[in-house]
């Protein structure tokens, strides 16, 4: 569907939604985003460098040339949103409301295509929360850096969005307690298909979640535990299930914010972080798995912000490839058998360490706001051992400019 035939559609269910549904308050809320960017180098992306990672490693074409040593610069607005927050009346005793929440970075034969990013409901008791539908992953979290960029720290932070019950519990005045069962769908884990939330799907069980959060007027501090299975051939009954858990701390005090993360798991790549999981055995067959091995990794990041109206921040990120829980099997072809942004199959590379500096500046207006982001993030490769650490490491570099003007409504 184009977005003439669509902008009528979603302005008439609007306005259907208003009449028909009395009891229903709406809010229509968003904003138009155009940003452009410039690259000294290819890197790990997802929509179309909307979204940055990570500097690829160095990869020898036929001629001898690193094919990812190439300069890259572009204009996008994708990430304009549209959404609508719902109140409505009470249900079983609990305030209810809901969100639906989309923007224009999907994938389609038109190229970009409208795509859901939130759809929940909610429901709220004196104590207890309900939420059912889609919405960011717990690991994302309450405190997440300021950033021009549409990755939001990402690798250094968890970045998903998945279908989930969840439920938050009031235990004291500051103190809350958060459980929840999820599903993968856009942000899904990889394995011998690809992206695919497939995997998840054939394990049965869910993702599983619970943390703890302490927050008064200065701080908010927070964990959390993830742990989640997955399933990747269908064929085979050889699963592998990987423990996260994060711990962050906020402090804001009038125009100052400081705050930072550290998440440690195995096979985050449905976190669009490094790290993933591999073959630790194979049947004597060389084709059957038997066995996955997570490999893990650490990572952290810092942000501190100054203004409101006209603001300065600076983020420092680190991550490191900390191995796999057992040794990968190299029976298979005598090569490594692995899944995860971090590993790159034919050249047998994984990356060892990542380092990230990003300041930025930006004013801001109740409707308007215009921002400069200045990324300078470097990664180590390596040939990757069976015990999933790196050797004869290197490293590349990517010098990233992000200008983004922003109409907020």
């Amino acid at each position: 569907m184009n977005l003439k035939k669509l902008l009528p559609l979603i302005f008439i269910t609007f306005s259907t939604l208003a009449i028909a549904q009395e009891t229903t308050k709406l809010k229509i809320y968003g904003f138009v985003s155009n940003d452009f960017f410039y690259n000294s180098r290819q890197n790990v992306e997802m929509v179309d460098g909307v979204i940055q990672l990570f500097p690829k490693p160095i990869e020898l074409n036929t001629a001898g040339v690193d094919k990812n040593a190439v300069a890259q610069a572009e204009m996008i607005s994708v990430d304009t949103r549209l959404g609508i927050d719902l109140t409505g009346a009470p249900i079983l005793g609990a305030k209810s409301s809901g969100k639906i929440e989309a923007d224009f970075a999907g994938f389609g034969t038109s190229y970009y295509v409208f795509r859901i990013r939130q759809a929940f409901m909610k429901l709220n008791w004196e104590k207890t929360e309900l939420l059912v539908g889609q919405t960011w992953h717990p690991l994302f979290g309450s405190v997440v850096p300021t950033t021009f960029s549409a990755n939001a720290g990402g690798p250094f932070q968890p970045f998903n969005r998945s279908p989930q019950v969840r439920i938050k519990e009031t235990l004291s005045k500051t103190l809350s307690l958060t459980a929840a069962a999820l599903y993968e769908m856009q942000y899904a884990s990889q394995g011998p298909a690809g992206t695919s939330n497939t995997y998840m799907k054939n394990a049965i069980a869910p993702d599983l979640f619970v943390g703890l959060e302490n927050k008064t007027k200065h701080w908010t501090l927070g964990v959390g535990a993830d742990l989640k299975t997955i399933k990747p051939e269908p064929l085979n009954d050889a699963t592998i299930s990987s423990l996260s858990a994060s711990a962050y701390a906020q402090y804001v005090n009038g125009k100052l914010q400081l705050k930072g993360k550290t998440t440690y798991g195995g096979n985050l790549s449905d976190q669009l972080m490094i790290g993933g999981y591999g073959v630790s055995k194979y049947a004597s067959d060389s084709a059957t798995v038997l066995s996955y091995t997570n490999l893990k990794s650490m990572n952290t990041w810092v942000n501190i912000v100054y203004g409101t109206k006209l603001q300065v921040g600076l983020l420092l990120g680190a991550a490191n490839n900390l191995g796999s829980s057992d040794n990968f099997d190299l029976r298979k072809g005598k090569k490594l058998t692995a899944y995860g942004y971090s590993f790159y199959d034919a050249s047998q590379q994984v990356l060892d360490r990542l380092y990230r500096i990003a300041p930025q500046v930006s004013y801001n207006l109740s409707n308007f706001k215009f921002g400069l982001e200045y990324d300078y993030t470097t990664a180590s490769y390596g040939a990757m051992q069976r015990d999933g650490s790196a050797k004869n490491t290197y490293s590349v570099s990517n010098n990233r400019v992000l200008a983004s003007v922003m109409y907020i409504f």
